[in-house]
């Protein structure tokens, strides 16, 4: 119990408000990210000199190898009994990474940077580690924590006393924290995570340009990345363009889930989840990048083997990419490669009725499938209650659980199986293996045959517009020609034939039938 509480006040000191919990099928979808840990990479929990009976979270590893992380721990650490009795503190705490992985004993940074009044939590650098910024929390008069970013200096002395950041940065009456600063030739842009009005839903993922050390109005990161849930804990990558961050709205394993996307400011491609074993069933954030971009870390509350009891509170874990195999273990990495591939497919998608493009009669959309997908999801709740028109009693309560059964479930599946794909995809072009896939589509047969031909091409080339932005457009080269080694045959087949079975929802556009085929299929050449 004792601990559980612990956690709660954890979780709002980085304001990580509770999980939505996913549904069943969701959570049977997500098994897939769970069994494909074939990531190579290995993972460990920092020593205890480092991680204590409490939480510790947000690390940073600075080129001259120093560590530096929160921690959030209590004046009595040993007494457990006196929970109630117990004062909390968060502070920053600096460290040292010695060559052969131990680390020394850790310092919290001077009482300039942790105000004794204040919860000093997440932080970033710039480049030059001679500027600070981090979040400091105070408790509102209703018990809740209220989080702003400041700013210190390195003087000759040590840090300067810290600098509350503009009401442009941190608005009035919102939470505003756990920032990134990204220094780059073409501009510097500070990512943070604020509640304020306006965004997209509960904690959102902003930027602000940064010129001459002030900070122009914030934008929002868009919503690719932020959903209705919260997005937490962002990190850029400059090396790779990409953003890093944790979600408990995007589809994932459950808790925070960490996830990536190409891009920049408001520009980003497919969001990506990145699967076992960084995520788990529970929380996972804080991801980050050490200089030499071979390794990082994150924190997670998930459970592990230093306690007895279960446990609540964040941890700091170390992981470090596996060398690639050049000896003749490269045969055996390229049927992995191909085993990955055919693990996935085939891959059913399915459509909107008479979607992308109602109505039309062209063999070509502008929309990609990612927003066809978004938008069918959006519509669960409208099918689910039009599938059972004219229905009552037993008869209508089966119909709509099946079409919320395969609504939420082979819709889903279809998704995650195609993002792992381009995954897969990407890493067997980048080896230098060839790959050819079948793309055939397919209508309910409510249209004539013409018309659902056109229909069939459009579905069809919803998917190719996706594989054209997804991984920060790096199989455009391919799809256009440029570069060999991808092979896609476009097969648009029109109506689905079949008879339709006599159930009172087959005969609808709303019916499970009529779902089903409404669909393209990826497969195997």
């Amino acid at each position: 119990m004792k601990r559980t509480l612990l956690l709660i006040l954890t979780l709002l000191t980085t304001l990580a408000m509770q999980a939505q919990p996913l549904t069943d099928a969701q959570r049977r979808a997500q098994q897939r990210f769970i069994a494909q840990d074939t990531l190579p990479v290995d993972i460990e929990r920092l020593p205890s000199r480092i991680n204590s009976h409490f939480s510790e979270y947000a690390s940073h590893l600075a080129p001259d190898s120093s560590f530096y992380f929160t921690s959030m721990r209590a004046d009595m650490e040993e007494d457990y009994d006196r929970f109630f009795e117990t004062s909390w503190y968060c502070y920053l705490y600096q460290s040292r990474l010695h060559p052969d992985g131990s680390y020394e004993k850790p310092i919290a940074f001077p009482s300039t940077i942790n105000n004794v009044k204040m919860f000093n939590s997440n932080f970033c650098f710039n480049a030059q580690h001679d500027r600070l910024i981090f979040t400091r929390c105070t408790k509102s008069g209703d018990g809740e924590l209220q989080c702003s970013l400041w700013q210190s200096e390195l003087g000759k002395k040590g840090w300067e006393k810290p600098k509350l950041l503009p009401k442009t940065i941190n608005a009035p009456n919102s939470s505003n924290m756990q920032p990134c600063l990204v220094e780059n030739e073409k501009y510097t842009a500070l990512y943070f995570v604020s509640n304020r009005e306006h965004g997209t839903g509960g904690l959102d993922i902003w930027y602000s340009i940064v010129k001459d050390g002030d900070y122009n109005a914030p934008i929002n990161a868009g919503r690719v990345i932020n959903t209705e849930g919260n997005e937490v804990t962002p990190f850029y990558s400059p090396a790779e363009e990409r953003l890093y961050f944790s979600s408990d709205e995007h589809l994932g394993i459950g808790g925070y889930d960490i996830f990536y996307s190409s891009g920049a400011l408001s520009q980003w491609g497919e969001v990506t989840n990145m699967g076992a074993p960084f995520n788990s069933s529970y929380h996972d954030f804080y991801f980050n990048l050490t200089p030499d971009m071979k390794s990082g870390f994150f924190s997670s509350n998930r459970p592990n083997d230093y306690f007895d009891e279960d446990t609540c509170c964040n941890d700091i874990y170390h992981f470090h990419w596996k060398e690639k195999d050049t000896s003749a273990t490269v045969v055996k990495t390229d049927t992995t490669i191909a085993e990955k591939i055919a693990s996935v497919l085939p891959i059913t998608l399915y459509f909107q009725n008479d979607y992308p493009d109602p109505r039309s009669t062209s063999d070509t959309t502008d929309v990609h499938y990612a927003m066809l997908y978004r938008q069918y999801v959006e519509e669960i709740n409208h099918y689910v209650e039009e599938a059972g028109e004219g229905l009552t009693g037993d008869t209508l309560q089966q119909v709509r659980k099946e079409v919320a059964a395969f609504m939420r479930d082979s819709v889903a599946t279809g998704y995650t199986r195609l993002v792992l794909l381009t995954q897969y995809l990407k890493e067997a072009l980048e080896h230098g293996d060839t790959v050819a896939v079948k793309i055939s589509g397919y209508a309910s047969p409510l249209h004539h045959s013409d018309y659902n031909r056109h229909l069939s091409s459009r579905r069809i080339a919803s998917l190719l517009n996706y594989l054209h932005q997804v991984e920060g457009g790096y199989f455009e080269p391919y799809l256009n020609g440029q570069k060999a080694g991808l092979t896609i045959t476009t097969d648009p087949q029109g109506a689905v034939l079949h008879s339709f079975s006599t159930s009172a929802s087959s005969e609808t556009v709303f019916g499970v039938q009529a779902a089903k085929d409404r669909k393209i299929v990826i497969s195997e050449q």
